[in-house]
């Protein structure tokens, strides 16, 4: 039965941790069961087990993921799962050790507060912040102040909020796209007068329904500004949110039912206010210092530059990004990965939107190493020949949500032809509707469900084409397959695109230039009675329309 969220929140979100710690889960109410999610635990589609999500922040230093995968092999049967929002979850704990993970959790500096439900999620950063060459400056304390800011509040926030809001912050170009998928998104950027702020975003949202981009609120806010702008949208939220309607509670809705104009008369109103309160001193950062381009290039790793090792600020260091198939690790790999970042980097392990994890300050002559002790336990790092951007939730039969599993269909697809020879693709799968693997943005989405086939109910998935943040364009449905021909829809999609595509043109690309009905009447003729064209007929979530429109990435105008 599905827990009356409002009624849970208004009650203060009790739930009685020694009692299921003495009795495991049984006797929760729907109620009590959403209640654990200010606590970060969720519960999973198997009885008497817990997912607990931890609050990550985009970086575990060395000593607490070395106690992090004890606590793994002691409790989650050795099993570390990075998400899309830079956390890490643990699965399978059993509903009385949950209490005992908490706190040993907490024992090592790391922390599950809030980390589910209707709150602030984890504040992404990125990883590259302050040591790539496109950063402008270093967003991850701004990012840490503001996720600090908010936390303070939680106690009372959670029982108060409509629903949650995701934050992000960056100035790469990966980073300034993905500001627009974000409730709030901060594209770092410098102004003409040397100042260090941010290009502020709102209402931004993928979801199960309604994936929406976000609007900009602000040119340039200046770093002193951040916590008052957060704080003023949290204020903003619930004091004009649907708390009774969490299904129709998300910022994009509300930004839709007042009109963008009157939603940023009314931020702007909640921001001016905000900046008369006193806020701590944003830390004093200056623009990193750079050398020019060719001294950086002038020096190379062995083996070259790539997008799994790319050069930093300073000659001669590297930042080297590991790739972890489908987000997912056991301990052993974890672990070997904590001692390269104690022995050959700067004792910290940084995971990335992509469910990667990246090393960074990496001497250019200790790449080759690092490339050996990987290739020894069967990984690689991003973008080599062994890896594809294949991303996925944990989907079914382990998330309640999720309907069809997610992970098994995307473990197919890491050996798929079409994907080997064009590695660069990205496809995103997600168990169900949801989006936590954010399929809307994908070169190649798939979200599960019940789907119609030939005449047939089955599972299966809904089919997105066209999604690229690069263009500001969300995927549409292009069509449903039963979840055994996927493998094969895959690689008609992938054939298509290469037999039409230009010189240099992504999927998405090709997909604009000449309309999805093209993709849909070449795969129906190859796949008659295994595709239907279009979305799930049952489903009521809004089409998306796709949005051609550049992004503005150009740091500091």
């Amino acid at each position: 039965m599905a827990p009356n969220v409002p009624a849970a929140k208004r009650a203060g979100l009790p739930v009685d941790l020694d009692r299921l710690t003495a009795e495991g889960d049984d006797w929760l109410s729907p109620e009590e069961r959403y209640s654990l999610k200010r606590h970060g635990v969720c519960a999973q589609a198997q009885p008497g087990v817990f997912m607990i999500r931890i609050r990550a922040g985009g970086v575990i230093d060395t000593d607490a993921a070395l106690g992090l995968a004890d606590i793994a092999d002691e409790f989650a049967k050795g099993w570390i799962h990075l998400t899309t929002r830079q956390q890490v979850q643990l699965h399978h704990v059993r509903a009385q050790d949950v209490t005992t993970v908490l706190a040993r959790l907490t024992d090592i500096g790391l922390s599950t507060r809030s980390s589910c439900g209707h709150t602030m999620r984890g504040v992404m950063w990125c990883p590259q912040a302050g040591v790539g060459l496109e950063e402008p400056f270093d967003c991850s304390y701004d990012a840490i102040a503001a996720q600090d800011s908010i936390l303070s509040r939680t106690p009372l926030l959670d029982t108060q909020m409509p629903q949650r809001i995701n934050i992000g912050f960056g100035g790469c170009t990966a980073c300034r796209e993905a500001a627009r998928i974000n409730d709030m998104g901060f594209v770092s950027k410098i102004n003409q007068d040397g100042e260090l702020g941010y290009q502020l975003w709102l209402g931004g949202s993928l979801g199960k329904s309604s994936p929406t981009l976000a609007i900009k609120a602000v040119e340039f806010l200046p770093r002193r500004d951040v916590l008052a702008a957060v704080n003023a949208l949290f204020d903003l939220f619930i004091a004009h949110g649907d708390f009774d309607q969490p299904a129709k509670a998300r910022l994009k809705f509300l930004i839709r039912k007042m009109g963008s104009d009157r939603f940023l008369e009314v931020f702007q109103a909640e921001l001016a206010k905000a900046r008369l309160k006193e806020w701590p001193e944003p830390r004093h950062l200056s623009a990193p210092l750079s050398s020019s381009i060719s001294s950086i290039l002038s020096q190379a790793p062995e083996g070259g530059w790539g997008s799994g090792v790319r050069p930093q600020r300073v000659p001669g260091w590297a930042m080297v990004t590991v790739n972890a198939p489908l987000g997912d690790l056991d301990t052993e790999d974890w672990r070997i990965l904590t001692t390269l970042a104690s022995d050959l980097a700067d004792e910290n392990l940084y995971l990335t939107p992509n469910q990667n994890v990246m090393l960074r300050h990496v001497p250019l002559d200790a790449v080759p190493l690092i490339r050996d002790v990987l290739g020894s336990v069967g990984l690689g790092l991003e973008g080599s020949d062994q890896s594809r951007d294949v991303r996925v939730c944990t989907g079914g039969p382990v998330c309640l949500l999720a309907i069809t599993p997610s992970q098994r269909v995307g473990a197919q697809l890491l050996e798929h032809p079409a994907l080997l020879r064009n590695s660069g693709l990205r496809v995103h799968i997600s168990g169900c509707p949801n989006a936590c693997s954010q399929h809307q943005i994908a070169d190649i989405g798939f979200s599960g469900g019940k789907v119609t086939v030939g005449g047939a109910s089955v599972l299966g998935y809904q089919v997105w084409l066209g999604g690229d943040l690069r263009l500001a364009s969300i995927a549409q449905v292009a069509g449903r397959v039963a979840e055994e021909d996927v493998y094969a829809i895959t690689g008609a999609i992938v054939g298509v695109w290469e037999a039409l595509r230009e010189r240099g043109e992504t999927l998405t690309d090709t997909v604009i230039r000449y309309g999805l009905d093209a993709f849909q009447a070449q795969i129906s003729a190859i796949f008659k009675g295994r595709w239907e064209s279009g979305p799930e007929p049952a489903e009521t979530f809004d089409r998306p329309r796709v949005q051609r429109s550049y992004l503005p990435l150009a740091v500091g105008t």
